[in-house]
């Protein structure tokens, strides 16, 4: 598999009018160490706005589930947060330093979110007023041992129709201990061992693009293909460039 470095989106939610100002929050992706001085990263908030904003930071577990559903979960012990809530003056930014105080021998990359919310406060009192989110950035930060490398494969290729489409219902796993950001994926099939292998490419594979495959995981994707025989299994192989 070839290597390819491509920009990794955010994923902001916006929950309210924008008069109620923003900020910005970087880096959006990011590695440390599981010890030592590069298990430690610092994440900087910008208010652009006119006004005092508040910020909440907190980590939380990531999963995906062959669907493609992300879960997560409260983060215990694992982590140090410095601070956890801060509040940015008008046109001014602050740090936020995040250490991972997790077990140091990790058998693969282990995968995180990082959440800033901005949220409501009362600046007389100096406190969050509930629980109302009005702004959030979701990043990815993974902490990631060395010697660590993704193994993507294809691992079950079955005819289907999906909305009135043919195609392939396909399971992609990664077997190997990090995550990989996919593109220009090549699915080649074949129907029996003495068939010659067809690849789909292009707008075919477009549900791969971009995905990401976290470590022991696997994900089912449909690729459109009018040839596909329902309920026909399919041998073949996958092939991407990964970040």
């Amino acid at each position: 598999m070839k290597a390819k470095r491509y920009l990794f989106l955010a994923l902001t939610i916006a929950g309210a009018a924008a008069t109620v100002g923003a900020f910005s929050f970087v880096p959006m992706s990011a590695s440390i160490a599981p010890s030592g001085a590069q298990s430690v990263i610092s994440f900087k908030v910008t208010n652009d706005a006119s006004q005092s904003i508040a910020v909440v930071i907190s980590v939380m577990t990531r999963a995906i589930d062959i669907d493609g559903k992300e879960s997560n979960e409260t983060v215990g012990k694992d982590f140090t947060i410095f601070p956890t809530r801060i509040v940015v003056q008008p046109n001014s930014f602050q740090t936020v330093k995040i250490q991972y105080k997790g077990p140091a021998a990790l058998p693969r990359e282990n995968c995180y979110r990082v959440i800033a919310e901005q949220v409501p406060i009362d600046f007389s009192k100096q406190e969050t007023s509930g629980v109302k989110v009005l702004f959030r950035y979701i990043a990815a930060l993974y902490v990631t041992p060395p010697k660590v490398m993704p193994n993507i494969q294809m691992d079950t290729a079955v005819g289907a129709e999906t909305d009135g489409t043919k195609g392939l219902k396909v399971v992609i796993k990664n077997t190997g201990t990090r995550h990989a950001l996919l593109s220009g994926a090549v699915l080649k099939v074949q129907d029996s061992l003495s068939s010659l292998p067809i690849s789909l490419t292009g707008d075919q594979v477009q549900a791969f693009e971009g995905q990401n495959m976290l470590p022991a995981s696997s994900r089912f994707f449909f690729v459109p293909w009018d040839q596909a025989v329902i309920g026909k299994t399919y041998t073949g192989s996958f092939e991407a460039e990964i970040e």
